[in-house]
């Protein structure tokens, strides 16, 4: 039985909005504060536009490379973009593999349909251009027009995951923008937000005072680390 996710205080809805007005530097530093490090996920993970951000529970997914002609693993595939569930973000192990895509136009109309909010594909991604018409925000590590079939397989979702250095459950909170993609764990998710949120206040009074003239050391003493 796949697991659930809990709910948390906030609607996800909400969480989600109020983590898109944010940005991912400051929300790394409130983890970094309470010892989580390995919180972002390695940097070759890029948007497809640059103003494109995720905010969501993870909706996690893992499969390994085959190389096999009689592969296809389309029925495993569709049973998972039918269980993905609203406001997450797909995130997508492929297991190292560069031979194919592992995401494309006709998955993200079947994500968007679920509710589904956005994408973070360690892998490939084809129809590239298709999707971007979309405006669905997706991350990738690379373009590749080559299908999957054959090449690849889905092995399962909503299970434990890592990118890079960085593990993943489901339900933990994807939170992505230009500079990168950085987890939050799930029991975390709200109290890093506000934290957050009382974080960016700070700085944005730091920008200000910085316009006004106001000296970087001055500003260092009144307002604290940047």
């Amino acid at each position: 039985m796949k697991p659930k996710l809990k709910r948390p205080k906030l609607e996800w809805r909400e969480l989600s909005r109020r983590y898109r007005r944010l940005y991912t530097g400051v929300v790394g530093d409130i983890l970094d504060s309470k010892g989580i490090r390995n919180h972002s996920l390695p940097p070759f993970l890029r948007p497809l536009k640059d103003i494109m951000k995720v905010a969501g529970p993870a909706f996690t997914c893992q499969g390994v490379p085959v190389g096999d002609i009689k592969s296809d693993d389309t029925t495993k595939l569709i049973e998972m973009l039918e269980a993905i569930t609203p406001y997450s973000v797909v995130v997508l192990g492929a297991g190292g593999d560069f031979s194919s895509s592992h995401w494309g136009e006709i998955m993200t109309i079947s994500a968007c349909q679920r509710g589904c909010t956005g994408a973070v594909v360690d892998g490939g991604v084809r129809d590239a251009s298709l999707i971007r018409k979309m405006n669905f925000p997706v991350f990738t590590k690379f373009y590749m027009p080559a299908s999957s079939i054959s090449r690849w397989e889905l092995k399962e979702y909503q299970t434990a995951i890592r990118i890079g250095e960085t593990g993943i459950q489901p339900g933990d909170f994807v939170f992505g923008d230009l500079d990168g993609v950085v987890i939050v764990p799930q029991a975390l998710t709200e109290e890093v937000l506000v934290e957050a949120e009382k974080t960016a206040q700070r700085e944005q009074n730091m920008r200000q005072a910085l316009r006004r003239g106001v000296s970087l050391p001055e500003v260092h003493k009144k307002y604290g680390s940047f």
